[in-house]
């Protein structure tokens, strides 16, 4: 049983299947928001990012108005970030600050701030967060942390068929350098899941977009008859 009493939950990226999606329905259910999913399904119980630029391309006054509790994923893994004076530092030139030391923030936000310094696999105690490098993945593992037994993935497409890479159009970002490192992100889901059926064979975890390349390794349920089925229960 989860944290909250429920078994079931949903995580909801941004990849364009969502498009074809009634977020409405996710109403009075246990929901995982990443990035800027929260604003289209803003009764969201948890919000999850691992991009440190996110407030940045959004109304944070309207962010912190959201009630989710919001986890910030530090990802150490990578060698550029570091813990400096009781900050999270970028090292990288482009994101130092004049006097050399470094950009980040005292991310105030953030409920809980996760130090991840795993990527790979699937881990099962905070203090073994892994990161899978995007935010998605991010959302799976938190929802495993949480002692979830059903996770359904709303818009983990991954497919580089698509001119579009996310739903909302909110990055900007070339769709030919997202889809070289979507392959990256889609090895990492299927390392982790891998290894959660391993770890903790009780929990499921489903596939809800038509297109995605999940698909081939997870069950796919149509989203309407998952809602349906699980408004029933």
């Amino acid at each position: 049983m989860s944290v909250s009493g429920q078994d079931e939950i949903f995580v909801v990226g941004g990849g364009p299947s969502i498009k074809n999606l009634d977020l409405n329905a996710l109403k009075n259910k246990d929901v995982v928001a990443v990035n800027k999913s929260i604003f289209d399904v803003p009764e969201s119980k948890y919000f999850i990012t691992i991009d440190y630029t996110f407030l940045r391309k959004i109304d944070s006054n309207k962010f912190k108005k959201m009630k989710a509790t919001k986890f910030f994923v530090a990802n150490f893994f990578v060698e550029y970030l570091k813990y400096i004076d009781g900050r999270i530092v970028d090292t990288r030139n482009n994101f130092k600050k004049k006097n050399g030391i470094g950009l980040m923030y005292h991310l105030p936000d953030f409920d809980i701030i996760i130090k991840s310094k795993q990527s790979s696999g699937m881990g099962l105690v905070f203090n073994d967060f892994r990161s899978g490098g995007n935010s998605g993945f991010c959302g799976l593992q938190l929802a495993v942390m949480l002692g979830y037994k059903k996770i359904y993935l709303l818009g983990m497409d991954m497919n580089d068929s698509e001119s579009e890479t996310h739903y909302h159009g909110g990055y900007g970002e070339p769709a030919e350098r997202f889809y070289a490192k979507a392959q990256n992100y889609l090895e990492n889901f299927i390392s982790g899941i891998n290894e959660l059926s391993i770890k903790k064979p009780e929990v499921q975890v489903f596939s809800c977009s038509p297109v995605s390349k999940l698909n081939q390794y997870i069950t796919y349920k149509n989203f309407k008859d998952v809602v349906w089925i699980t408004a029933e229960i």
